[in-house]
C-alpha cells in the first residue's frame, strides 16, 4: 500500500482529467444484496408526491464518468445530462453547504471546511433547520441521509452523536473515519458501529458497497409505506484515505487529518482510495489525461502561490498515473451501486415516480498548472462537476447545455416536491428546462473562498470573483488578479488580467462580482449584461 504525503496543496486544490474510452470499463455486476424486501402498498393509498434519490461522490471529475456505464446509461440516456454544472466554491463543506440549502457560502457562512468558518457546527447552527431535507421532513417526506455528511460530524468518532436536524433516518460516518474505505464508524439507528479495520481489506466491511446495501434496504422498505421518500447516499469515492489515528494524541478540529507527521503542523497522511477487491486488476491500462494546462511550465501570469509550485518530475507524474487509476477503480463500485439502486426502484414499482441525481461536489486537479492534487483555486478542473438526473417528466436523452450552478439543486427538488423554504434560495429551480425545454437564462456565478491550509501548514491564499459563459476574473486578497477569456483560452494557460485588449471586458466583470458579492435570493439570479469584448489592435 502505497504512501502518499500529502502534497503543498494537498486537501485544498483541484480536477483531474483522465482519457478512457467508453468500452473500456467494465459492466455494473450488482454489489452485495441489501435486506429482504417488504411487501408493497396499493398505489391507490400512496402520497402522489415523488420521490428523490441524491447520490453524490466526493472528488469526482467531470471525464471520470467514463468509467461509470451504468450512471450514463441509467440516468444520463434515461434523463438528462448537465453539459456545465458548476459549483461555486470547490471545497467538500462550502460546496455541499450549497448543494443542500440553494445558497451561496456567504448566505450558509459556511466558508471554510473547518471551525469557526464551516464545518459541522456552523453549518447545523446557521442552516440545521434551513436545507431541503428539513424542508422536506416538515412537509411529510421521510428523509434519510447515508455516509459522508458535512465536515467534522461526530468528530473524533464519537460513538453517541445526535442526528442532525431535518433527518428521519439517519447512517452518517463520523470524521475522521469517514475518509476510509475500511474500519469508519457509522452512527445509525441501531447505535453505533465501526465497520471492519483500516488495516484489513475484508469485503463485506467495504464501505461503498455498505452505503449501496443500505440505501437498498430503504427503497424497499418505502415500497411498503404510503409517504413519499427523500435519500441522500454521499459516497467517499474517489476521495483520498487518510491513516487512522494510532495513539490518540492528535486532537484538533480538522476533520481530514487523521495522523499527522511528527513536527510537521498539520501534514497529512494518506493514501489513493482502495478500490473494491473485485475491481483490483480491471482498467490496466487506463490513461491520465494531459491537456495544454498539464505540468504548466510558465506560470508567471500566475499568482505567486501557485508560481511557486514545483514542476511536476517524472516520479510525480508517474503517481498521478497510478493515483488516476486507483481514483477511477474506486468508483466502479459506486457505478454498480447506481444500477443497484435503480434497478431495485424500478422491482418495487417506484422507480417511475423518483428523481435521481446524480452529481459531485467539486472537481480535482491531477497535474494542471503543476498543481498535483486538490481542488479550491477556482480554475475550471476545479469548478467543474459531474451531474445527471432522471425523473417523471424529463426526456430521456436530455442534453442540458449551458451553465447551471450547484445551487440550482435545491430549488429545483423544492418545486418538483412542491415545498416552499423559510429562506431566500439564491439558485434558480431547472424544472422549465427539464420539462420543458425552456432556454436557461444566462446568469453569472459568484465565486468565493474561505480560510484554508495547505498540508504543510501554509494558509492558501483567498480570493473572490465571477464567471460568466465566456469569461472568468478573481482576485486574491493581496490584490493579485487573474482572468481568463475561456472562448480563446479553454485551459486557463495564459491570464489576459493585465492585458490591456482586455480592460473594458475586466471593469465589466468587476462591476458585475460588486453585483453580486452580498445578494441573497432573487439579487443573486440577476441577468448576465452585456460584457464588452476584447479590442482589437
Amino acid at each position: 500500500m502505497r504512501i502518499i504525503w500529502a502534497p503543498v496543496i494537498a486537501g485544498a486544490l483541484a480536477i483531474g482529467a483522465l482519457t478512457v474510452p467508453a468500452s473500456a470499463a467494465p459492466v455494473p455486476a450488482a454489489p452485495p444484496a441489501a435486506e429482504t424486501s417488504s411487501p408493497q402498498v396499493d398505489p391507490r393509498a400512496r402520497d402522489q408526491r415523488p420521490n428523490f434519490v441524491i447520490v453524490q461522490t466526493d472528488d469526482m471529475t467531470v471525464d471520470d464518468l467514463k468509467v461509470m456505464p451504468g450512471v450514463r446509461a441509467l440516468i444520463g440516456a434515461a434523463g438528462a445530462t448537465f453539459e456545465q454544472m458548476l459549483t461555486p466554491f470547490a471545497l467538500c463543506c462550502p460546496s455541499r453547504a450549497s448543494l443542500m440549502t440553494g445558497c451561496y457560502p456567504h448566505n450558509t457562512k459556511v466558508q471554510a471546511n473547518f471551525p469557526p468558518d464551516g464545518g459541522f457546527v456552523a453549518w447545523e447552527k446557521i442552516n440545521g433547520q434551513k436545507h431541503t431535507a428539513y424542508w422536506l421532513e416538515q412537509s411529510g417526506y421521510h428523509t434519510v441521509h447515508i455516509g459522508k455528511y458535512i465536515n467534522g460530524y461526530g468528530q473524533y468518532n464519537r460513538p453517541v452523536k445526535r442526528v442532525p436536524s431535518g433527518w428521519s433516518e439517519w447512517y452518517g460516518t463520523s470524521d475522521p473515519s469517514t475518509y476510509q474505505m475500511y474500519g469508519y464508524r457509522m452512527n445509525e439507528p441501531r447505535g453505533s458501529k465501526v465497520y471492519g479495520d483500516f488495516y484489513v481489506e475484508d469485503p463485506k466491511n467495504y464501505g461503498t458497497d455498505v452505503y449501496t446495501a443500505k440505501a437498498l434496504g430503504v427503497i424497499k422498505r418505502a415500497a411498503a409505506t404510503p409517504g413519499p421518500f427523500f435519500m441522500q447516499v454521499a459516497y467517499l469515492a474517489p476521495h483520498v484515505e487518510t491513516i487512522p489515528l494510532t495513539d490518540g494524541s492528535w486532537k484538533d478540529s480538522w476533520a481530514d487529518i487523521d495522523k499527522p507527521e511528527s513536527g510537521s503542523g498539520i501534514t497529512v497522511q494518506s493514501i489513493p482510495p482502495r478500490p473494491a477487491k473485485r475491481h483490483a486488476n480491471l482498467l490496466p491500462n487506463i490513461e491520465l489525461t494531459k491537456d495544454p494546462s498539464f505540468n504548466e511550465a510558465d506560470r508567471s501570469d500566475k499568482h505567486p502561490f501557485i508560481q511557486a509550485i514545483p514542476p511536476l518530475t517524472d516520479e510525480k507524474i508517474a503517481d498521478l498515473e497510478a493515483d488516476n487509476r486507483s481514483r477511477k477503480l474506486s468508483l466502479l463500485a459506486v457505478d454498480e451501486g447506481v444500477t443497484a439502486i435503480v434497478n431495485t426502484l424500478r422491482r418495487t414499482n417506484q422507480l417511475d415516480n423518483t428523481y435521481i441525481v446524480f452529481m459531485g461536489d467539486n472537481g480535482y486537479i491531477l497535474g494542471q498548472h503543476a498543481i498535483s492534487y486538490g481542488k479550491y483555486f477556482p480554475y475550471e478542473p476545479a469548478l467543474n462537476i459531474p451531474a445527471l438526473m432522471r425523473g417523471p417528466g424529463i426526456t430521456p436523452g436530455t442534453t442540458v447545455k449551458g451553465m447551471t450552478f450547484e445551487i440550482d439543486m435545491a430549488p429545483t427538488i423544492l418545486e418538483l416536491a412542491g415545498v416552499k423554504p423559510n429562506r431566500p434560495i439564491d439558485g434558480l429551480s431547472l424544472t422549465g428546462r427539464l420539462m420543458d425545454n425552456k432556454p436557461l437564462p444566462r446568469r453569472p456565478l459568484l465565486l468565493s473562498s474561505g480560510p484554508q491550509q495547505s498540508a504543510s501548514g501554509q494558509p492558501l491564499p483567498l480570493f473572490d470573483g465571477v464567471r460568466t459563459e465566456r469569461y472568468v476574473w478573481w482576485v486574491y486578497e493581496d490584490g493579485f488578479e487573474e482572468m481568463y477569456d475561456l472562448k480563446t483560452d479553454p485551459y486557463q494557460v495564459q491570464s489576459v488580467a493585465d492585458d490591456p485588449a482586455y480592460l473594458k471586458t475586466k471593469l465589466a466583470l468587476i462591476g458585475l462580482w460588486d453585483r453580486l458579492q452580498d445578494c441573497k435570493g432573487a439579487p443573486c439570479r440577476v441577468p448576465t449584461p452585456a460584457i464588452p469584448a476584447p479590442t482589437v489592435g
